[in-house]
């Protein structure tokens, strides 16, 4: 069930090159998923959140939450995402609390401009509850 949203929304966009990892740390199970930005903003739950027009090489970063006992998915944790792209540079954002398939998510655009491994890093901190950290290696190829 933890993934059943990811996959659902991973299967509206048929065709669509994406990645998913898993990790689970602090009791939380995050779930990473990534997609080219074009095909991602049109999803129902996205198409609002995100922006029509984007630059080159976006990417739609999407990140599910649930707990590691029982699954039970996390709607109003704060997520926040470093990339670090295979030349070194870091951009941070704070995910926007998102849905797809009436499922809570959090997502934003970043660009992956390079062909290379990009190193992300999550910190999520749900409320009233100590920040938790994980990281995340994607091979990206243009």
């Amino acid at each position: 069930m933890r993934l059943a949203a990811l996959l659902v929304a991973a299967a509206a966009f048929s065709g669509a090159a994406w990645a998913q990892q898993e990790k689970t740390v602090g009791g939380l199970t995050v779930n990473l998923g990534l997609m080219p930005a074009e095909q991602a903003v049109h999803a129902e739950g996205h198409r609002d959140a995100h922006p029509a027009t984007f630059p080159s090489g976006s990417q739609h970063v999407l990140i599910t939450l649930a707990e590691a006992r029982g699954g039970k998915r996390i709607a109003d944790a704060a997520v926040v995402v470093q990339v670090r792209d295979p030349r070194g540079a870091v951009v941070e954002k704070s995910l926007l609390h998102t849905q797809a398939a009436g499922q809570p998510d959090y997502s934003e655009l970043f660009v992956f401009g390079w062909s290379g491994k990009y190193s992300l890093r999550v910190r999520v901190t749900p409320p009233g509850a100590k920040a938790v950290e994980t990281r995340f290696v994607v091979e990206h190829r243009i």
